[in-house]
């Protein structure tokens, strides 16, 4: 029996004779690589399409976060101005100078508000004031739309007039790399 089925000593061998032997000296082929056909390559490019899409809505998603953020520290700001009327101002939206957003206000050396009179006003809007190593007279901040605000008054004490006013509107370096 031990010629039909291959057996040794500790059991059945895999190596079963078969009737086909190749010839000494020959090489086995390499098995063929199949190129992807027209399905495949549809396929994926659908996939990374989707990918793409995915990116650019998650992208846009965190940059009109970052706008409305924004949006609501200009208009923030904007009520401020009509109670305390400011020299000169400016408003950079996020994305473009830098990631964040930023309004800033000058008052006149003269007839600006004091710096206690501002800081009040801020804090009954919901403003809270911080410890800060700025060298600033009041560090504030507030959240909007999932980011931190934050606005810096710039005076030499709360009696004397204010110079400036910055504030500050954080967005993702994400959302303004893809807009």
């Amino acid at each position: 029996m031990s010629h039909t089925v291959p057996v040794s000593d500790s059991g059945f061998v895999d190596e079963a004779h078969t009737g086909h032997q190749r010839p000494q000296g020959r090489a086995p082929r390499p098995a063929r690589r199949r190129r992807p056909g027209p399905v495949g390559a549809g396929f994926a490019v659908i996939v990374l399409a989707m990918l793409a899409f995915g990116a650019w809505a998650w992208s846009g998603r965190m940059h009109a976060d970052d706008v409305a953020a924004f949006e609501s520290l200009a208009h923030e700001i904007d009520e401020l101005d009509h109670s305390m009327t400011p020299l000169g101002h400016s408003e950079i939206p996020p994305c473009r100078d830098a990631p964040e957003g930023t309004v800033t206000r000058s008052y006149p050396a003269s007839t600006g508000p004091q710096a206690a009179e501002l800081v009040g006003y801020l804090e009954q809007n919901g403003w809270v004031r911080q410890r800060s190593n700025l060298p600033v007279f009041a560090h504030l901040t507030r959240p909007a739309e999932g980011h931190l605000l934050t606005i810096d008054v710039l005076a030499p004490s709360d009696t004397s007039l204010v110079g400036s006013l910055s504030a500050r509107s954080p967005a993702s370096s994400l959302g303004c790399l893809l807009r």
